[in-house]
């Protein structure tokens, strides 16, 4: 029984407080209702929003070739963004007559400010312009402007143009509501109106190119003339003469002579419909996995795409079902049957059912906690604790809603985590006073029961407190966890320690309370007896006590086992036979986060540059035939010339400037995870596999499958950025040397080089004497030639209800085109009237277009990248650093590799050529560098913290021996699981520093209580590690089976292992070690 002279704390006081005060009622009800307007009202997403402000600055100077583009406009530009505050990094391309250079700003720079301090200074930029440089662009690239959601129309009898119309149709009725934010038609052929010009005929009637063109734009005119007053009434004067009809444009004369009117249909054919010459194409195709497939037979069908962005802070959820219900609606209505109308994406049901889940494994959480609560406390203690456990959520709901993140699956799995902690609290107090409480007699008064309640939640306020302190420090120090990484993790920075100090006050405010009302009395009113537990541990305590031998090997064996612990990821390093290769039967691999199981994956084609648009197409059709085949696919859509559908993965890895014939992209649709018993990880393995023959097939292209990254995206697995001062070595540096070590890499599936491959130029080169003397001018006949071979647009027809601007394009066909080798058949009028042959004005050379130049950082670079089938990066990085690091570049120097320590390095091409390291093992770096600081923090904090409450410097180390003790069953829990040692194990390790302290801090301060009342040291350290098994014990098995539902979860089950065994082994060696050492 807690003696009336025990230190009257916090835990005493505020127990004291509440334990008759009417409004516990009101304050469980307010909490309760606090946390369900959090629960509705707070916004749902399937992971945290990582806010990394950037934009596009493009600047063109039509004509330059890359290296003079890269002289006056990438490299002064470049160094003006580059000197902003707060940018990260800036990334240029200088090609021919365009630079373009994307600024990226540290994580969580605010968007708006950072981009008002960019338009400043390109804005000071603009004076120091070449005068031929056009006013540059800039273009903001937010996360907001992601989709949310994807709606595909896809038919076999409409084209895209006809499916395209459709969807601009119902893109202007998903506008209007509210919390929609950007939202366009992907892969829709617009409407033309095509002049497609016979140059037989024009040359028949002694007609010019630009005659038509003058035709056109002279008899489309509107002008407002202002206004007139006539008879008390104001007029306004107009000139209307728009060209609204096909039939005006073909009987628009082109000259007449008296006799005879040449008319615009003489010479063209004038034809109102989409573009013949595809430069895209989007289509899209149903799987096995789906109930339509049989139907469609599996065909592939033309498409459109609706891309759906919400607006910043709208809730995902309730917009996606009402953007649902009207594509529904739409879909009834008007849509053609022949249309099928597919939900390709929907970010907003996919966190919803994330959430769902979620919730689903915390019930499961709190009822396996509840069940050991029940096995070891009775029902009563069992039920007053498991009440704290939605009080506490509740907390935590309502302050994400007030001031915290969205809700998201880490904000679930910090609760999820909290779980195993926040019960401790209540455990220990209602633990303590259902103890004394069967010290009392069976009819003892409120007054009585008030006053050991109190004084038994005093007796461990202290301890407690202490405990639960060092556990909110130990995660506040994830703060120091910089970049993506930390905002990723914040919501676990922010809710655990919510958590903790919510079921603080709630173990002293509302568990006493309860104690008091519904905790019996007087079970043990003469002499508690002891538990079998207690009994064994004496037996074992007293062995290791009384015997020096046995108690020496004892501490041998926790140091044999600490040190293997911690060989286990360290042996890849070691071992005789080298980085490279599977990882050992004994070791733990060492990762970044590893891949998750996702619904969904891509595939990227990048054929040489040259390539036609048909010929990657035949590609994407050889990989469609195989994903026909694939039992787990449920669609796929296919984007020819254009990129797929960005999401946040592919906008941070630049995947909207992948526009061309020589690109393509597939999005396939897997089955619900839910629903298969395979993940999205090995069914891109095996896809990989059944795939290998049509990449060696398409040896020079890049075919690669990107799974979604499982945290913030990186530019490729493994990257290597190679700096230097000459383009041309490092092309030859990353085709020759480079790749070869990364296809030579164990475990490389893919590899990529930035190098361009040749791409063949006719010149056409202007001969300016006899342009001089047929009275023409060079931009007069480049005008021809390009109307000649490019066509123009010439202007734009008015159509009455059209919703988009329908272009008038002076177009030859391809089969009258002239080529570049045939320009005798073109010619230009001169101003006398007279056709020249273009062929005589010009001459044609056959060479190669410039390679375009890249730049990081005000610096050359040339990017070599590969991705792994399974292994981690850190190995095949390491492995390749022993072969590239010194390696002879001739009269070019030497090769050095940099940016593997623990801060990155900036490139400095001043010293040579050089390797740089980025990609994932950057971000590896980072984090372990960052949370090894924050532990490391919160281990000086907890250190202090206990000096301060024991006046001592020894005793906080006696008490931080847990720590060691639970790294004991950290890596052997990761190796007995298959799992990879990541930044989420990481976390579980620092998290892991503040929980098991409360163990020692609970045996060390009843020790210290028991001397003071008179007893032997031996006695006490006995008696306070026999009495404080039970709730460590508990507290032990809260934590296992509060976060075991993590456990296959393949991002966080790394944190559940690491809290899970480093608690286990941590509470069953410190029972022991502690009072043994305080002995």
């Amino acid at each position: 029984m807690p003696s009336p002279k025990t230190r009257f704390n916090l835990a005493a006081w505020l127990a004291q407080q509440f334990i008759e005060s009417q409004l516990v009622i009101i304050l469980i009800i307010g909490l309760l209702l606090f946390g369900l307007l959090g629960l509705f009202f707070t916004p749902r997403e399937e992971n945290p929003q990582i806010i990394v402000p950037a934009a596009e600055v493009v600047v063109t100077m039509p004509g330059a070739e890359p290296l003079e583009v890269e002289h006056l406009l990438l490299t002064p530009l470049e160094g003006r963004l580059s000197a902003i505050d707060g940018v990260k990094h800036t990334y240029g391309i200088a090609a021919e007559g365009v630079a373009k250079i994307q600024v990226e700003f540290e994580v969580g720079e605010d968007k708006t400010q950072a981009v008002v301090r960019l338009y400043d200074q390109v804005l000071r930029f603009r004076a120091d312009l070449p005068p031929n440089a056009s006013e540059p662009y800039i273009r903001v690239i937010d996360v907001d402007d992601v989709p949310m959601m994807t709606v595909t129309l896809a038919s076999a009898q409409y084209s895209e143009y006809e499916l395209g119309r459709m969807a601009s149709l119902m893109v202007e009725r998903l506008r209007s509501l509210k919390g929609v934010g950007q939202s366009n038609v992907i892969g829709a052929q617009p409407r033309e109106i095509r002049l497609q010009i016979d140059p037989a005929r024009l040359q028949g009637f002694n007609l010019s190119l630009d005659t038509v063109r003058q035709a056109v734009q002279g008899a489309n005119l509107s002008l407002l003339l202002g206004h007139q007053v006539h008879q008390g009434e104001t007029f306004h004067l107009r000139v209307d003469n728009l060209l609204t009809q096909i039939s005006e444009i073909q009987n628009l004369i082109l000259r007449s002579d008296g006799e005879k009117i040449v008319r615009l249909q003489d010479v063209a054919d004038v034809i109102d419909a989409p573009p013949t010459e595809r430069t895209q194409m989007v289509r899209f195709s149903f799987g096995p996995a789906d109930s339509r497939f049989a139907a469609t037979n599996g065909m592939q069908m033309a498409a459109v795409s609706i891309a759906i962005a919400k607006q910043p802070g709208v809730n995902s959820v309730p917009l996606a079902l009402a953007l649902r219900e009207r594509v529904t609606k739409m879909q009834n209505n008007w849509l053609p049957q022949e249309v099928h109308v597919v939900i390709t994406r929907d970010d907003g049901d996919k966190a919803n059912k994330t959430v769902n889940l979620l919730v689903e494994h915390l019930f499961i959480a709190i009822g396996c906690v509840s069940l050991i609560f029940l096995l070891f406390l009775g029902w009563r203690a069992a039920l007053i604790v498991t009440v704290t456990i939605p009080l506490v959520f509740a907390v935590v709901m309502g302050a994400d809603w007030l001031a915290g993140p969205t809700l998201n699956r880490i904000t679930l799995y910090a609760l999820i985590l909290a779980l195993g902690m926040l019960v401790d609290d209540a455990i220990v107090v209602i633990e303590n006073i259902h103890r004394h409480y069967q010290q009392l007699p069976k009819d003892a008064d409120i007054t009585r029961r008030n006053q050991v309640a109190v004084l038994a939640t005093g007796e461990i306020g202290n301890p407690t407190t202490l405990a639960t302190f060092t556990v909110v420090t130990v995660f506040l120090s994830l703060i120091m966890v910089t970049g993506m990484l930390g905002q990723y993790f914040y919501p676990m920075t922010f809710n655990v320690p919510v958590a903790m100090i919510a079921s603080l006050f709630i173990a002293y405010c509302i568990t006493p309370w309860a104690a008091r009302r519904f905790l019996p009395t007087g079970k043990h009113h003469q002499a508690p007896k002891s538990s079998w537990l207690q009994i064994i541990y004496r037996f074992l305590f007293n062995l290791l006590f009384r015997y020096r031998l046995l108690r020496y090997l004892f501490f041998l064996l926790i140091i044999v086992l600490l040190g293997l612990s911690m060989l286990q990821p360290a042996w890849q390093f070691i071992r005789p036979e080298g980085l490279s290769g599977a990882t050992s039967k004994l070791g733990v691999p060492l990762a970044f986060l590893p891949k998750d199981n996702k619904n969904t994956f891509l595939i990227t084609f990048h054929h040489p540059e040259a390539t036609p648009l048909e010929v990657t197409d035949r590609a994407v059709r050889l990989i469609e035939a195989e994903l026909a085949k694939n039992p787990y696919v449920t669609n796929y859509q296919s984007f020819i010339g254009i990129p797929s559908i960005i999401d946040f993965n592919g906008q941070l890895r630049g995947s909207s400037g992948r526009v061309g014939s020589q690109f393509a992209e597939i999005r396939v649709n897997l089955t619900d995870k839910a629903h298969r018993s395979i993940t999205s990880i090995d069914i891109v393995r095996q896809f990989r596999v059944q795939i290998a023959d049509i990449i060696a097939h398409y040896s020079e292209s890049s075919i690669q499958l990107v799974e979604d990254p499982p945290g913030p995206p990186v530019r490729a697995t493994v990257l290597a950025e190679l700096y230097g001062p000459d383009n041309v070595v490092l092309e030859n540096l990353a085709m020759q040397q480079v790749s070869p070590a990364f296809f030579n890499t164990y475990d490389m599936a893919e590899v990529w080089a930035s190098v361009p491959t040749p791409i063949p130029e006719y010149r056409l080169v202007v001969d300016r004497e006899k342009a001089n003397l047929a009275h023409l001018s060079a931009a007069q006949i480049a005008e021809a030639l390009n109307r000649f071979i490019a066509g123009e647009v010439i202007g734009y027809i008015h159509v009455k209800g059209e919703r988009t601007p329908v272009p008038i394009r002076l177009h030859i066909p391809r089969e009258q085109r002239i080529e570049p080798t045939l320009l005798a058949q073109a010619f230009v009028t001169n101003p006398q009237g007279k056709q020249i042959p273009l062929s005589e004005l010009t001459q044609v050379v056959l060479t190669e277009q410039p390679h375009p130049i890249w730049h990081q950082d005000n610096e050359r670079v040339i990017y070599v990248g590969g991705e792994l089938a399974a292994s981690a990066p850190v190995y095949a990085v390491l492995s390749m650093e022993q072969q590239l690091d010194g390696l002879d570049l001739g009269e070019h120097g030497t090769l050095r590799t940099t940016n593997l320590g623990i801060n990155p390095t900036r490139p400095d091409s001043l010293e040579g050529y050089r390797l740089h390291w980025a990609g994932e093992l950057r971000l590896t770096l980072d984090a372990f560098r960052d949370m090894g600081m924050a532990l490391g923090l919160a281990l000086i904090a907890i250190y202090l913290l206990l000096v301060a409450y024991y006046h001592s410097f020894t005793i906080p180390i006696l008490v931080m021996v847990s720590i060691p003790l639970g790294f004991i069953g950290v890596f052997p829990g990761h190796w007995l699981l298959g799992q990879t040692f990541s930044a989420a194990s990481m976390i579980g390790v620092i998290a892991l520093a503040g929980i098991v302290v409360r163990n020692s801090l609970l045996i060390v301060d009843f020790a210290r209580e028991h001397q003071q009342k008179g007893w032997t040291r031996e006695q006490s350290v006995r008696e306070a590690g026999a009495l404080r098994l039970q709730p460590i014990l508990l507290t032990t098995l809260a934590i296992v089976l509060g976060t075991a539902i993590m456990v296959p979860d393949p991002v966080f089950g790394g944190l559940a292992i690491s809290l899970i065994f480093g608690a286990m082994s941590s509470a069953l060696l410190t029972v022991f070690v502690v009072p043994l050492l305080y002995r």
